[in-house]
């Protein structure tokens, strides 16, 4: 006769159902991220997102707050993934090898399908739907923008001027890697994916650029 399986223990409890609640946050994030690739950040249905997750609204609002914090939440998942890559990419030798490669790595999360489709989205709505603007800019933008401050802040002596804004200097560095090849993407000029060899020669282009005027200067 088999044995009654051992009563599971408080702990095992509490880990089973912490789990349970990571991978249904994961999964809501996983199709709420596909509804944006689809149809915008502000056509996201709610409905549709839990149809294909499981759940209720109660479990959003648990979890999230409410639609926008689901919403928040999955740009805020992509942009964190693409720093992680980013601060793998920064590796180099100097300042000028390193920021090509924080660069390169910006530009292709910008022109990842679901940032395209989302700032398309924000456009889109015209004004009429500020929540989804300040969705993109605080938990997209705004956390690449801070990702290279920091990178400019770990440079400065060693390469760039100690007398940096590295915050101000950010975001024009953010903006000018998004100029020509991004934007060309963005305005349907250009198919995505783009090839890595035009990221990896755009990145270069600014690189040159930026440093021109942020290396030290000669005494």
């Amino acid at each position: 006769m088999s044995r009654s399986p051992e009563p599971k223990t408080s702990a095992e409890t509490r880990v089973s159902k912490a789990d349970a609640a990571q991978t249904r946050r994961a999964a809501l994030i996983a199709h709420t991220r596909q509804q944006m690739l689809l149809h915008g950040p502000h056509n996201v249905s709610l409905a549709e997102v839990l149809r294909l997750a499981g759940g209720s609204k109660a479990t959003v609002a648990k979890y999230f707050g409410g639609r926008d914090g689901l919403i928040a939440a999955t740009m805020l998942d992509t942009a964190q993934t693409a720093m992680q890559e980013l601060a793998l990419a920064e590796q180099g030798t100097s300042v000028e090898e390193a920021l090509e490669n924080l660069l390169t790595g910006i530009l292709s999360f910008y022109l990842q399908p679901e940032s395209i489709a989302v700032y398309r989205g924000v456009i889109a709505c015209g004004g009429t739907d500020a929540s989804a603007g300040q969705i993109f800019y605080q938990s997209g933008h705004k956390k690449i923008v801070e990702e290279c401050a920091d990178f400019l802040d770990r440079w400065k002596g060693r390469g760039l001027r100690d007398d940096l804004s590295s915050l101000d200097a950010a975001g024009q560095l953010v903006h000018a890697i998004r100029s020509g090849l991004y934007e060309e993407t963005l305005l349907g000029l250009r198919a995505v994916p783009v090839d890595g060899a035009s990221i990896r020669e755009r990145a270069r282009a600014v690189t040159l650029l930026f440093l021109a005027g942020a290396a030290p200067r000669l005494a």
